[in-house]
């Protein structure tokens, strides 16, 4: 029987040294797919850059910086969600509309 991997998590940081603050950041983790043979799949997900330096080119370093990643982990895809303002962004990034993201939240009671 195989187990997950212990490197499943990669997240990413990009810091401002000079205000000692994290300017961009993004995680990539991968999932081991029954379907397909135990193979993996590489998710990205919580990209987020700050305002101030939105437009540098940050995030798509981030982005290719987390698709190396899968890509170096032997992952046949890699995939994200994303609201439809970013779709362009990521396009960009050489990523393509690939169907509809469902989604169930558990949101606590107001009793």
């Amino acid at each position: 029987m195989q187990t997950a991997s212990p490197k499943t998590y990669y997240p990413i940081v990009i810091l401002d040294k000079q205000k000692d603050s994290i300017v961009a950041t993004g995680t990539v983790f991968m999932e081991r797919k029954f379907i397909r043979n135990l193979g993996d799949c590489g998710h990205i997900e919580d990209i987020a850059v700050d305002k101030n330096v939105q437009g540098k080119g940050l995030g798509k370093r981030i982005i290719q910086a987390l698709t190396g990643i899968s890509d170096a982990a032997g992952a046949y895809k890699t995939i994200l969600d994303c609201s439809e303002d970013n779709q362009p962004f990521y396009v960009k990034c050489g990523y393509k509309h690939a169907g509809v993201e469902m989604a169930k939240y558990n949101v606590p009671s107001s009793h």
